[in-house]
């Protein structure tokens, strides 16, 4: 680890958090986002209650796996125990978001998974979006719960609070996360319409598009 990668992997965190903030996934400092610094067992991850406006690369905590921070003068975003638990969990993640989407978190708040209505959805997310169960914001139960309800998967709602998306790369799980958001809207836009008329798309599309998701996971580990 030398202090060039770390502040490569600070400006990562920085840029995707004012993104984020950009298009309306967060505000203030809400949600929170971390990165995998290559071939090390430590992450930078944005810190605790600071607006994303203000923040700079100095604020960026550096901490290991185990929650032990490294590098930095703040402390580290309270959800760190969820990302720490998905990094060991998925050695192919190297970046999360932590958005909190108006769509995204109200089907949070109903507690209902976002299934595959659109293409592309099954191909980048990895099939219908499951909702963890609730668990106190920074705790190890909610930690637990994610990664569960998480899965294979590149997304995750997490009860009456946000969601989580996940990817090999920061561009990756931004992306994934403004999908997510984007399909949550079609799917609650439709369901005002008639919920009973919503169609997933048929199971052979499904699978074709599990299959190639499955292999642009297995491209990437490469």
């Amino acid at each position: 680890m030398t202090p060039k990668a770390n502040q490569e992997a600070k400006r990562e965190v920085l840029d995707v958090c004012q993104e984020m903030q950009r298009v309306a996934l967060v505000i203030g400092s809400s949600g929170n986002a971390s990165f995998r610094i290559p071939d090390t067992d430590t992450i930078a991850i944005t810190p605790s209650s600071v607006d994303y406006a203000c923040m700079d690369t100095n604020d960026v905590m550096i901490i290991n796996l185990e929650g032990d921070i490294i590098d930095g003068d703040r402390n580290p975003s309270t959800e760190h125990p969820l990302h720490t638990a998905i990094y060991k969990a998925r050695p192919d993640v190297n970046a999360i978001v932590h958005t909190h989407g108006i769509y995204a978190s109200a089907l949070a708040v109903l507690q209902e998974p976002l299934p595959p209505i659109i293409d592309e959805f099954v191909i980048k997310l990895g099939g219908q979006i499951e909702v963890a169960k609730y668990g106190l914001p920074g705790s190890e139960e909610l930690a637990t719960n994610v990664v569960e309800a998480l899965g294979p998967r590149n997304g995750v709602l997490l009860a009456n609070h946000g969601g989580v998306c996940v990817g090999p790369s920061m561009d990756v799980a931004l992306h994934n996360a403004l999908l997510l958001e984007r399909v949550a809207q079609i799917y609650l836009l439709a369901s005002a319409v008639d919920k009973k008329k919503i169609n997933l798309l048929p199971a052979e599309s499904i699978e074709m598009q599990h299959q190639m998701f499955e292999m642009m996971k297995r491209v990437k580990k490469r």
